[in-house]
């Protein structure tokens, strides 16, 4: 009895278990082709840089424009928002001057609120939800959150390196582990975002955003000119038309008042 094999202990079922775990570890994100390492640690030093842009501005206050397009409608609306990181905010759509939807971001909900009679006031479980039947366009609320303070929405990564064959390096190519979408960066001569694209495990683009033009607000350079869009034709036109970053704001801002406004 006490001279069993150690062989006999790995049984040969675990051998194919191993092999589908495998396939299916290779499956939750794009593989990587054959890279230079060097290239690649330029690869991620760079998209590090681009995610810490605009970090150190936590809260912002503005106002703008916003055009909402689809295939069947276009709406344009002025904005006025207050937002704070990591998952709060005001935002107030308006139509010539008179408030016609608000969205209020607790930190642990998010309610939605109709000026006009639309919809009734709709409140999610979810302090980050997907903001697709809302707005059109399949981002999250920090996402948006992260473009109304300044930020890149450039998600947590664990694999970078530059698309092959661009000998500009103007293409980085981001993935994370256990994840099927990944994320591709195009840059400038000047190392400037010009786009960021969402595609999925199978490179076909989920939504992308392009970058139209920054401005100066002190020592920051702040992406003020934005369209976004998907594969099915859904734009959102984003201008930022006034910017103050790191402002006081009070806490009541981000909550709902006895009428729920």
């Amino acid at each position: 009895m006490g001279n069993r094999n150690p062989k006999s202990c790995f049984s040969p079922i675990l051998i194919p278990l191993f092999l589908i775990f495998l396939v299916f570890v290779s499956g939750c994100m794009p593989l990587q082709p054959q890279t230079d390492p060097a290239q690649d640690k330029k690869a991620r030093r760079l998209a590090s840089d681009i995610r810490s842009l605009n970090q150190e501005i936590k809260a912002s206050r503005g106002i703008g424009w916003i055009k909402l397009e689809t295939a069947t409608r276009r709406d344009i609306f002025k904005i006025a928002w207050a937002a704070a990181f990591p998952n709060r905010i005001r935002i107030t759509f308006l139509v010539s001057g008179h408030p016609f939807e608000t969205i209020v971001a607790t930190g642990k909900n998010v309610t939605f609120i109709s000026h006009t009679g639309e919809h009734p006031a709709h409140t999610t479980l979810s302090n980050n939800p997907d903001l697709e039947k809302f707005i059109h366009i399949p981002i999250k609320l920090s996402e948006m959150i992260a473009i109304l303070l300044g930020h890149i929405p450039v998600q947590k990564f664990d694999h970078a390196w530059f698309e092959p064959g661009d000998k500009n390096f103007s293409c980085v190519i981001l993935a994370q582990n256990w994840k099927s979408a990944f994320q591709k960066i195009h840059i400038n001569k000047e190392e400037q975002v010009r786009q960021l694209v969402l595609l999925d495990k199978d490179n076909i683009p989920l939504y992308d955003i392009t970058y139209l033009d920054y401005q100066t607000h002190g020592k920051s350079r702040i992406p003020a000119t934005l369209l976004l869009q998907d594969t099915r034709g859904r734009r959102i036109h984003l201008n930022l038309t006034r910017f103050i970053p790191n402002p006081p704001i009070k806490e009541s801002v981000f909550r709902l008042t006895e009428s729920g406004s």
